[in-house]
């Protein structure tokens, strides 16, 4: 009987740890904490200000916790005392905080030199439709944009709010009286986009698997005919020989998508098989169409500590079950690849050798900063983004550098809705 209780009790414990690590991201900072740098002259990421300014800033955790004065601040990279700056010389300044191994959003403060207007434009790159706000900003940061004129590619517009369904770069002036005397403005360039779809390609593959390279070869040649592409590698060690890119967590994303092990298997938006002969035209048939949701990147890596910040943008609002994905993956990693087809012919790895010694692996799947099948997207309306910050400990057998990410909006049933991709410490735009 005490041996039952026992073993039920074990067998409990198991389930338990079992559906926990499907749930949780791997080796994320303190449980997924974020943090975000708010100060009082603003709630933009960049604002305007007069010489002469003392901001006061605040750190606020994702959990609701006030974390200002156990955080760091930081200006222009250099640690201030406290958590208020005065701003007194024009230029640019950049703002961040730091909190244990989180690093926090970036706020950035223009200080308007003495006498000057500045023309602002709150969406430089905005949807087709989407409402678009242009300012006039005094010396003294103080907007008196209703005493101004607007004009975009030289036409004169009604008010301060300008949107066109017509995807292309345009120009906005203001001229403003002071003292019976006319001026105008530099000009502003800004751009409506429609956004294009990125297709996801999934690659299930090792470094044992001679015929993998098939995949690989068929990857080379759809970047040379798109950019719209967005690649994972998932690596899988056989029984026998280990992967140097083994993800721990791929038995997961085999059993959710039914990819079985006979390798290379390749996934089109996470849910459609890519079978031999790996055709093109199924991928580039969907590449750089049109879609409604856009995906924009920033990330920051200072030493070991990692922090991604993610926006997504709908044109039509999002739909009910929409998730977001964020996969770290890692390229140039060497390692011997297996290659059967050194003696076939043709192919372009034909006389390699088997294995190929110095074979380079990319696009390798490292971690999931998301849960491994998505975090919730909340109900959002047009144009209203959703934003979402990752903080990360990148172990130290990852090579800093070489580091990008893989970014997914997907559907309640896991298909890839859109996608971007984006390289380490790169500020991606919405595309």
């Amino acid at each position: 009987m005490k041996l039952t209780r026992n073993f039920l009790l074990l067998s409990i414990l198991i389930l338990v740890f079992s559906c926990s690590r499907k749930e949780d991201p791997i080796n994320l900072n303190n449980s997924n904490l974020s943090i975000a740098l708010k100060s009082d002259v603003g709630t933009s990421d960049s604002e305007l200000i007069g010489m002469n300014t003392t901001v006061v800033f605040t750190v606020e955790g994702s959990d609701g916790v006030d974390y200002t004065n156990e955080s760091k601040i930081f200006i222009n990279d250099e640690e201030i005392s406290g958590n208020t700056y005065f701003f007194e010389t024009p230029g640019l300044y950049v703002a961040h905080a730091a909190y244990e191994n989180i690093t926090s959003n970036e706020l950035s403060f223009e200080v308007l030199v003495p006498d000057t207007y500045t023309l602002t434009v709150d969406f430089p790159k905005a949807l087709r439709n989407q409402p678009i706000r242009f300012g006039l900003i005094n010396d003294q940061g103080v907007d008196v944009s209703d005493d101004a004129v607007f004009f975009v590619n030289g036409n004169e517009i009604t008010g301060n709010v300008f949107s066109s369904a017509v995807d292309a770069e345009y120009e906005v002036y203001a001229t403003y009286t002071i003292q019976d005397e006319i001026y105008t403005t530099d000009i502003a360039d800004f751009e409506i986009f429609i956004p294009k779809r990125k297709v996801v390609v999934e690659d299930y593959t090792g470094t044992w698997c001679g015929f993998c390279p098939a995949v690989a070869v068929a990857i080379d040649e759809l970047r040379a005919v798109t950019e719209d592409v967005a690649v994972v590698a998932i690596h899988k060690s056989s029984s026998s020989i280990p992967d140097p890119l083994n993800f721990d967590r791929i038995s997961e994303l085999q059993d959710m998508f039914d990819v079985d092990n006979g390798f290379p298997k390749a996934q089109i938006n996470r849910t459609v098989p890519w079978p031999r002969p790996y055709n093109l035209t199924e991928v580039t048939s969907m590449a750089g169409k049109n879609t409604d949701v856009s995906i924009a990147v920033n990330s920051r890596l200072n030493g070991d500590n990692l922090s991604v910040t993610v926006d997504v943008i709908y044109e039509n609002g999002s739909t009910q079950g929409d998730k977001l994905v964020v996969y770290l993956l890692e390229n140039g990693v060497v390692s011997p690849q297996a290659n059967y087809y050194d003696q076939t012919p043709g192919h372009p790895y034909e006389g390699k050798g088997n294995p190929i010694e110095d074979y380079v692996h990319n696009d390798g799947l490292r971690n999931s900063l998301s849960n491994l099948f998505g975090d919730a997207i909340p109900n959002l309306p047009a144009y209203e983004v959703h934003s979402k910050t990752y903080n990360f400990t990148v172990p130290s057998h990852y090579v800093g550098e070489n580091l990008s990410f893989v970014i997914m909006v997907v559907n309640s049933e896991n298909n890839a809705k859109n996608a971007q991709y984006a390289k380490i410490n790169e500020n991606k735009s919405y595309e």
